[in-house]
């Protein structure tokens, strides 16, 4: 990982810290936020109800793709859970990552996306 693709990183945990901490006395805890670096961004959600950390959106500057930003964003956040029981991983366009992460455990967040977005899969793994 070159030294741009661990600047987004490290703005990306330190940034999951922050919201997790913000929220962490809520025990159904909803917001809707963009982590933004002048190298991309990154949109996360948890919606109402939901006790998992969501990943909606990502857009990363073609200097730091392919350099496991992502894969390493999703490790820190499954070694730091706080109060999530889960994350998951919206709409995934990237196929490699959708087969990686199935490769990994992960499961369909339905089998009605399963087979119905099966080309841009919305995968969950629960802590």
């Amino acid at each position: 990982m070159n030294q741009n693709a661990q600047q987004l990183l490290k703005t990306l945990c330190a940034e999951y810290d922050s919201l997790s901490q913000k929220y962490q006395d809520r025990p159904f805890p909803e917001f809707s936020e963009t982590i933004q670096n002048e190298l991309g961004y990154c949109l996360v959600r948890c919606p109402v109800g939901s006790q998992r950390f969501s990943i909606v959106s990502v857009r990363f500057a073609s200097a730091v793709r392919g350099q496991g930003v992502l894969t390493a964003f999703i490790d820190y956040i499954r070694k730091h859970p706080y109060h999530y029981n889960g994350i998951e991983v919206a709409t995934i366009e990237n196929k490699g990552l959708a087969k990686r992460l199935l490769t990994l455990g992960w499961q369909y967040k339905s089998r009605f996306s399963k087979f119905f977005f099966a080309n841009t899969p919305t995968l969950i793994q629960d802590f």
